[in-house]
């Protein structure tokens, strides 16, 4: 059985991962184990009833469903609050960036002051993870802290995975790429994936940056835009893509600059080495577990990156190399090893 609590798009982090499990195991990706039954509930936007199914109609739903199956997967921590008492229970932790807030490099990282009933809840999930019989992380920065934080209960290292094949097709090169130098940046305009950073490093460069992703609001859209003036950088703020549009431009980028301080995973490197294109990472985990040694550069060191960029060269079989050790069958075995742990 499949868990989670409110259904999210999955174009989004979480539910992508989530529906990306389903349909694998479906297909039959994961030898000897099936789907039985999904748990998940359209998102209401009523508070009571949100609260109501997340505290008291999910977790009864999941603990009957429990008892007709082999197995429980919890398909993030967010949604730990769903573990049953008994039974065999995975919970995937992406990070623990609300459950346990901090600063890292002098950005706040996480929930720094949660409500009161956020505060109860948040206990429910740290108590849901410490009931698990595994915890599943994403990062091996992750697992170090789930063993530290939850002494006792076992923890395994599987990191995300992508269909390779789906970034070597021929695309065209976007319509809206300049001429010369094109960089991109994606991800929100969360605080923590620092895009300020990136557009200071190209201030005053012969690049043109991309901004690819929703914006988390007008506000610091304009925020940014404004930056960009300042600092003689030219950006495009180009917004969502589709799949497909998104693996063109990451096909036809000089590079992908990822300049986050924090993150459960990183996958934007990721796919930009599958589609072969490199990606300057900042030193910070978890997303510095993913590049080839020299695409990791120091947080805060502007110039570093601008050296890196003017020393941008063709290295499009050592990071398709590198993307293939997160194949999904990679990431199938390593799941089966795990089911089969707790039996």
């Amino acid at each position: 059985m499949l868990a989670r609590g409110g259904a999210l798009s999955p174009h989004s982090g979480l539910g992508g991962t989530h529906a990306a499990l389903v349909e694998r195991l479906r297909s039959g990706t994961i030898t000897g184990y099936e789907v039985g039954d999904v748990h998940e509930y359209k998102i209401s936007k009523n508070p009571i009833k949100r609260l109501w199914r997340r505290w008291k109609s999910g977790p009864s739903a999941v603990k009957l469903s429990s008892l007709k199956h082999d197995l429980v997967h919890i398909t993030d921590q967010e949604q730990a609050g769903l573990v049953p008492i008994s039974g065999h229970t995975i919970v995937t932790v992406h990070d623990l960036f609300h459950l346990f807030p901090s600063t890292r490099n002098g950005i706040a990282v996480g929930e720094q002051k949660p409500s009161l009933l956020r505060k109860k809840d948040l206990s429910k999930v740290r108590k849901g993870l410490a009931r698990a019989n595994l915890l599943v992380c994403v990062s091996k920065d992750t697992q170090q802290e789930c063993e530290m934080r939850f002494p006792g209960v076992p923890t395994t290292w599987i990191p995300h995975a992508i269909k390779l094949d789906d970034y070597n097709v021929e695309t065209e090169c976007p319509s809206w790429f300049s001429k010369g130098c094109n960089l991109l940046v994606i991800g929100s305009e969360e605080e923590r994936k620092r895009v300020d950073f990136a557009i200071e490093v190209c201030g005053g460069m012969d690049v043109t940056l991309h901004k690819i992703g929703a914006e988390s609001s007008t506000e610091s859209k304009s925020e940014l835009i404004e930056l960009a003036k300042q600092e003689n950088c030219n950006l495009n703020w180009v917004g969502r893509l589709e799949q497909d549009e998104m693996i063109a431009a990451l096909q036809h980028a000089d590079a992908l600059l990822f300049p986050s301080v924090a993150e459960g995973f990183g996958l934007p490197p990721l796919e930009a080495y599958a589609a072969g294109t490199v990606a300057l990472v900042a030193d910070a985990p978890a997303h510095n577990e993913i590049p080839l040694e020299h695409h990791i550069l120091p947080i805060d060191d502007i110039e570093m990156w601008r050296t890196a960029i003017l020393e941008l060269e063709d290295e499009s079989v050592a990071v398709r190399t590198r993307a293939e050790d997160f194949s999904i069958q990679n990431w199938a075995q390593r799941l089966q090893q795990a089911y089969d742990s707790l039996f």
